[in-house]
């Protein structure tokens, strides 16, 4: 790893939520793996669960192939796309949400064997979902991998809450949404900390019902994102990647772009997390190398 860790302790990848903005973090991925940086333990919130359970999965440089993959999928799939066909079937069925959580089920069936477990992954993986029942973080440490991604990455108002073994899950990201403090729990002294919805553009005040979701919600992950990077943790060593996405901010969004223009976009968006991430771990190296002289 070159000077790029600090001590003797555990390196942890932390993969942050972000909906669509997820393929900066594909080519942040690459380029530390490409600097020969390589976790002991992967943490992951909402899509950082699903890219970070591949990450687990085969922790090396050529997880960049399925990982670009993915993202092809994603979009083909239109795995967050509203579905009038799913909307009308959750009110017939009295669920909360826009669209099923059918096509993130059949796009992670495209990467993990039905009844893989976490356990069977190679690196240690948790993925923090939020429970409504106990109005809790739950930490998927064990048990059937699907279920607990699909639950890490439920949306609020997007997909109805996924049920495991009588509990109720919604998105990680709600009270998790870039989970430092548990990798250094799991004995990370060195945490490479992959945040996407790194921009600080200003929130709209919501002028419609259904915006008003979003913003509580963005209100809410900001002040925690912040306060989880800024809290001190003596011995432990905290990077926070950047992702690039400021020059892709606006792109993307929309239910009416084209397929063509979101592949695009993915593809900018993977080589911009790649670009920012490699110059910041080069300046990181050449830094460590004047400190040792």
């Amino acid at each position: 790893m070159d000077g790029l860790t600090d001590g003797q302790g555990k390196v942890a990848f932390v993969l942050g939520g972000g909906g669509e903005r997820g393929g900066n973090q594909v080519g942040m991925i690459r380029a530390l793996l490409e600097a020969g940086i390589v976790p002991d333990i992967v943490v992951g919130t909402s899509i950082g669960s699903v890219q970070g359970a591949i990450l687990a999965k085969n922790p090396t440089v050529s997880v960049i192939a399925e990982l670009t993959e993915l993202w092809m999928e994603f979009i083909s799939m239109r795995v967050m796309k509203p579905s009038l066909r799913a909307f009308l079937s959750n009110v017939r069925h009295v669920r909360a949400g826009l669209t099923s959580e059918d096509a993130a089920h059949r796009m992670l069936l495209n990467h993990f064997a039905p009844h893989t477990r976490i356990e069977d992954l190679k690196l240690p993986f948790v993925c923090p979902a939020s429970s409504i029942e106990r109005a809790a973080a739950h930490y998927f440490d064990q048990g059937q991998l699907i279920p607990a991604l699909l639950a890490s990455c439920c949306v609020p108002g997007l997909f109805p809450p996924v049920e495991i073994d009588g509990e109720h899950y919604l998105d990680g990201g709600l009270i998790d949404s870039l989970p430092v403090g548990l990798a250094v729990s799991l004995g990370a002294s060195t945490v490479y900390a992959l945040r996407i919805r790194q921009t600080g553009e200003q929130l709209e005040v919501p002028r419609m019902p259904w915006q008003l979701a979003h913003v509580a919600f963005e209100v809410s992950r900001r002040a925690a994102v912040e306060a989880e990077i800024a809290r001190r943790r003596p011995g432990v060593t905290v990077h926070v990647l950047p992702s690039g996405e400021d020059e892709l901010v606006k792109a993307g969004r929309g239910p009416i772009a084209s397929g063509r223009a979101e592949l695009e976009t993915v593809r900018r968006r993977i080589a911009l997390g790649y670009d920012a991430a490699s110059a910041f771990l080069e300046g990181l190296q050449r830094t460590r190398q004047d400190a040792t002289g």
